[in-house]
């Protein structure tokens, strides 16, 4: 990772000497894909009904991402014989490649500042005008600096660190079985956003393997720019630049939130959880999805919102198909720093369900497939204990995915289903010439001098400190 710079612009902090290099993983079927326009190179995807296009912009180099703004079936456009037929073809001539994206978390107490650096560094997490995106480090290192403390504290909670290196490393490794009990031999891989392994390490590890196709599944089951979106973008960044990279076949599992599997295993958790109430028929099922930034949905097309609401309703739908009536209610955790994000808010409906009468509440994390700070911390500790306040009786959570046989099966019928699209990227022309770049020097100079003065007051201002210091 040390020799490859992120796509948004800034360096991780360098490899730790007790570093591990990434290891090799596999899954499914590909409804939700990216596709660049006109000018790009496809990531090996098949097109179909596109919405929602979502400009990603960089020092001049613009690109689109397009994704499936609905799913029109859980099942999927080929059967799954129909791809292993395809599939086993492929697996004669290539070597096969997986790989799991995530986000990755800081496995000590000392990782927290540096991860939070990393996470607050990417654009697709803070999104700033163009003319002061050169603030972005600087605006990072703050933030994080005020933020480490207050997230210590939370890991402290847990452990002292994140479990999600641990549970994505035996997710990979029961993909690889499972695909290899299926007569598909294929190295996965893990590449974490912000924290070790990087992506970057991963696709490094990708090419010295001289793996010849490559399927790459996000382990976010709804599709965000800011999750799955700004792994991609890290993604297109190192293909673009790398002449063997771009030649390799890739397919790119983009959302897979409507898959059968997915949703069979969601509800299969939720019936079980639902039995160690005196009286599950009462029970409230309370979703809970990680939130994004209501510019987002509505300024940048990000599709997060819909596919959460239709992944809620395919759920709901199951449950009801094995005569599960319970009430429901989706709210949204997480929300970090100033701005609106998508409502409501997990904390205020909690507050509220307690307060209308609701005693016996079950949480679902609905967009988190392992366990991490969000369900171990902020839903087990701070939520449970602000229902439990607010009248509510009885508390119950059901359990990330993690290692769930019926989802990994799934995951790894994903990667035979999606192996046959795969395409090779081509060598876009999207690279700026030597002349564009320098005749942009001087607006560059005189954005960057009014920018820092900006950001300056921005910074020390008490209102803009205390929303930093709370995110």
């Amino acid at each position: 990772m040390e020799a490859t710079a992120l796509s948004s612009g800034f360096n991780p902090l360098t490899k730790r000497k007790d570093h591990r290099f990434p290891r090799s993983y596999a899954q499914r079927k590909s409804l939700s894909l990216i596709q660049f326009d006109s000018k790009e190179r496809s990531f090996g995807l098949k097109n179909s009904k596109l919405e929602g296009s979502i400009a990603i912009t960089r020092r001049g180099l613009s690109f689109k991402t397009n994704v499936f703004e609905q799913a029109h079936s859980v099942t999927g456009d080929c059967s799954f014989d129909e791809a292993r037929d395809k599939t086993r073809s492929l697996v004669a001539e290539d070597k096969i490649g997986v790989l799991l994206l995530n986000l990755g978390g800081p496995e000590t107490l000392n990782d927290v500042q540096p991860f939070l650096y990393n996470l607050f560094a990417d654009p697709d997490i803070i999104r700033l005008p163009r003319p002061f995106q050169f603030l972005q480090g600087t605006i990072a290192k703050f933030i994080s600096v005020v933020r480490a403390p207050k997230s210590k504290e939370g890991y402290a909670a847990i452990g002292g660190g994140s479990p999600l290196r641990k549970i994505t490393d035996e997710q990979a490794d029961a993909i690889r079985m499972a695909l290899q009990a299926k007569n598909i031999a294929a190295n996965v891989y893990v590449g974490m956003r912000y924290w070790y392994p990087f992506t970057e390490e991963a696709v490094q590890q990708i090419k010295k393997d001289k793996i010849t196709r490559l399927v790459v599944l996000p382990l976010y089951p709804q599709y965000s720019i800011s999750t799955t979106g700004s792994s991609i973008r890290v993604l297109q960044d190192l293909f673009r630049k790398d002449p063997y990279l771009a030649g390799v076949p890739v397919a790119i599992i983009q959302s897979w939130y409507q898959r059968r599997g997915y949703v069979n295993s969601m509800a299969d958790l939720i019936e079980k959880e639902l039995q160690t109430f005196s009286d599950p028929k009462e029970v409230m099922i309370f979703f809970s999805a990680h939130g994004v930034p209501v510019s987002y949905v509505e300024n940048a097309g990000d599709p997060y919102q819909k596919q959460m609401e239709e992944c809620i309703d395919l759920i709901m739908e199951e449950l009801k198909a094995r005569g599960v009536l319970n009430d429901h209610k989706l709210a949204y955790q997480s929300r970090v720093g100033p701005v609106q994000w998508l409502k409501p808010y997990t904390d205020e409906v909690l507050v509220d369900l307690g307060k209308s009468g609701v005693k016996s509440l079950l949480a679902v994390p609905v967009s988190f497939v392992s366990e991490h700070i969000e369900t171990l911390e902020e839903i087990d500790m701070e939520y449970r204990e602000l229902a439990l306040e607010s009248g509510v009786e009885n508390w119950g959570r059901v359990p990330a995915l993690g290692l769930t046989p019926s989802f990994i099966t799934d995951l790894a019928d994903a990667v035979i289903e999606s192996l046959p699209s795969a395409e090779a990227m081509s060598n876009p022309n999207a690279v700026l010439s030597e002349d564009s770049e320098s005749s942009d020097a001087f607006s560059y100079i005189v954005k960057m001098f009014f920018g820092s003065i900006l950001a300056f007051v921005l910074l020390l201002s008490p209102k803009m400190f205390h929303a930093f210091r709370n995110l």
